[in-house]
């Protein structure tokens, strides 16, 4: 017997939820100062864009050591221990 479409379309939307989840969760993983960019403009696109996102994040404190793309904004990492304040960050400006 064939599994119905309506159980399949469950069974995605739920692999889907999972996916998501750990994708939003995992740039919280092991990082203790993460902040968006404010010098980054545009929109981030995974890894088409990260190198110009990390370029740009390394350009705005010597304190930044990485830079990541996640949901479409660039996203700057920091040494865990100085005392930075985090840039403000704006909204996407396409």
């Amino acid at each position: 017997m064939a599994p119905s479409p309506r159980k399949t379309a469950a069974a995605a939307a739920v692999l889907l939820l999972i996916i998501l989840t750990f994708e939003s969760s995992e740039s919280r993983w092991g990082y203790c100062n993460d902040h968006l960019s404010g010098s980054y403009k545009g929109v981030c696109w995974g890894s088409a864009n990260d190198a110009d996102c990390s370029d740009a994040c390394f350009n705005e404190s010597i304190d930044n050591y990485s830079g990541k793309c996640y949901f479409f904004q660039c996203w700057c990492y920091s040494k865990c221990d100085s005392k930075i304040v985090a840039p403000a960050g704006s909204p996407i400006r396409p």
